[in-house]
C-alpha cells in the first residue's frame, strides 16, 4: 500500500470518526435534551443531519463541471465543517434551552453544507487514488478504524456516564472538531483533478439527462434509506434515561462498524449490488428483532441496534462502492451529485407521509419501514452489475 493511499484511510478514519463523535441519532439528542431544547427542535436534527447533506449536491456537481480541482472544494468542506461544529460548542457553553437549540440547529445546517461539498468531492479523490477492486477494502479498513477508535471512547464512558454528565457530552464535540482538523491536515498533500464532460460544460446536456442506470440507483437506494429511518425507533423502545443510552448505542454502533467494515468492503470489491441485498436483509432481520421480542430491556435493544448498525453500515459500503465503479470522472460525479440531492427529497418525503400516517391511522411504522427495505431488496436486480458497466 502507497503513502498516498495511507493518507488517504487515515484521513477518511478521522473524519468517519468525527460523523460518528456527532452523530445527530446519538450524540447531539443527548446535548438538545441536556441543554432543554424544546422537542421539536430535537424531531429536526437527523432531517437536517441527512437531508442538508444531501440536497445542495446536484447544484455542487454542476459548478463542478467548470473546477476540475476536486481537492480545493474538499478542503473548503472539510473547514466549514469545523467552523460548524466549533459554533455548536459555543452555543451549548454559552446559552440554554430554545436559543441553544438555535446554535445547534443552525450548526448543523452549516456543517451539513460543508459535508456535502466533502461527500461529492471525496468520491472523485478516492476514484484516483484507488482503482476497481481495492476502493471497497479501503472504504472498510478506514471504517474499521474508525470504529476501533470510538469503541475505545465509547466503553470507558458505559462506566461514567453518570458522573460525567453534560461534560461527557462536550467532550465528545470537542473530539469531533479534533478528529475533523486532523483529517483535513493529513490529506492536505493530495491533489485530484477531473477532466470535465465537454457536453455538459458546453451546454450540450440537460443537468438532469442521464441513462437508465442512475435512476434505477435512485429508486433502489431510496427504498434502502429505511435502514436508516428506522434507527431512531429502536432507541425510543428503551424507556432509558438519555445520558444512559447513549454510550451504549455509541459503543453499539463503534463495534458495528468495527466488527464489519472491511467485511463489507470485501463483498462489495466482489459485488456492490450484492452487499446492498445482504445488508438489506439484514436489517430485516432486526426489525423482525423489535418487532417480535418481548421487554425490548436495555440490553436487547442495543443487541438489535447493533444488528442494524452492521446491516447500515453495508447499506453505506454497497451504495458508495457501486456509485465509484459503475460510472467514471465527471460521469461518476454527477450520477453522486444528482443522486444524493434526490436521496434528500425522498428522505424529506418519507419523513412527512410517516408522521402523516402515524398521526391518521396509528400504523406501525416499523413494520412499514421493514416492508419498504424488502421491496428494495427485490428492486436491486433491476440494477446492472457495476464492475462489467465501468469496464
Amino acid at each position: 500500500m502507497n503513502s498516498v493511499k495511507r493518507r488517504l484511510i487515515a484521513s477518511l478514519a478521522n473524519t468517519k470518526l468525527a460523523d460518528l463523535l456527532i452523530s445527530a441519532k446519538t450524540t447531539l439528542p443527548a446535548l438538545m435534551l441536556a441543554l432543554g431544547a424544546p422537542a421539536w427542535m430535537i424531531s429536526w436534527l437527523v432531517p437536517i443531519r441527512e437531508s442538508g447533506a444531501l440536497l445542495p449536491q446536484a447544484a455542487i456537481g454542476v459548478v463542478l463541471r467548470n473546477y476540475p480541482a476536486r481537492h480545493h472544494v474538499w478542503r473548503l468542506g472539510m473547514i466549514v465543517q469545523s467552523f460548524s461544529l466549533l459554533a455548536i460548542i459555543l452555543g451549548a457553553f454559552w446559552y440554554e434551552g430554545m436559543t441553544a437549540g438555535w446554535f445547534v440547529l443552525g450548526g448543523l445546517c452549516l456543517l451539513s453544507l460543508g459535508r456535502s461539498a466533502c461527500s461529492l468531492t471525496m468520491k472523485d479523490i478516492q476514484a484516483d487514488v484507488a482503482e476497481q477492486g481495492d476502493r471497497g477494502k479501503l472504504l472498510g479498513i478506514a471504517s474499521t478504524t474508525s470504529g476501533v477508535l470510538t469503541l475505545i471512547i465509547a466503553v470507558p464512558l458505559v462506566y461514567f456516564a453518570d458522573q460525567l454528565g453534560e461534560t461527557l457530552i462536550f467532550g465528545l464535540l470537542i473530539g469531533a472538531v479534533t478528529a475533523m482538523l486532523l483529517g483535513l491536515f493529513i490529506l492536505l498533500p493530495v491533489k485530484t483533478c477531473v477532466e470535465a464532460d465537454e457536453d455538459k460544460q458546453q451546454g450540450g446536456q440537460s443537468w438532469w439527462d442521464f441513462d437508465a442506470v442512475v435512476y434505477k440507483f435512485i429508486v433502489v437506494r431510496g427504498l434502502f434509506v429505511h435502514s436508516a429511518l428506522v434507527a431512531p425507533y429502536f432507541m425510543l423502545e428503551t424507556e432509558q434515561e438519555a445520558s444512559s443510552l447513549l454510550p451504549f448505542y455509541l459503543g453499539a454502533q463503534a463495534a458495528a462498524t468495527m466488527l464489519s467494515s472491511f467485511i463489507w468492503g470485501s463483498v462489495a470489491d466482489y459485488s456492490a449490488r450484492l452487499t446492498l441485498q445482504l445488508a438489506g436483509v439484514l436489517a430485516l432481520i432486526a426489525c423482525g428483532g423489535l418487532l417480535l421480542l418481548p421487554g425490548h430491556s436495555l440490553w436487547i435493544s442495543g443487541g438489535l441496534f447493533f444488528v442494524l448498525a452492521v446491516a447500515h453500515t453495508g447499506v453505506r459500503t454497497g451504495r458508495k462502492t457501486y456509485s465509484l465503479d459503475v460510472k467514471d470522472g465527471q460521469q461518476r460525479t454527477e450520477l453522486v451529485a444528482f443522486s444524493n440531492t434526490a436521496i434528500g427529497l425522498i428522505l424529506l418525503g418519507f419523513g412527512a407521509l410517516y408522521a402523516a400516517l402515524k398521526a391518521a391511522f396509528d400504523i406501525n411504522i416499523v413494520a412499514t419501514m421493514a416492508a419498504m427495505l424488502l421491496i428494495g431488496i427485490g428492486l436491486s436486480f433491476i440494477l446492472p452489475k457495476e464492475k462489467q458497466q465501468a469496464a
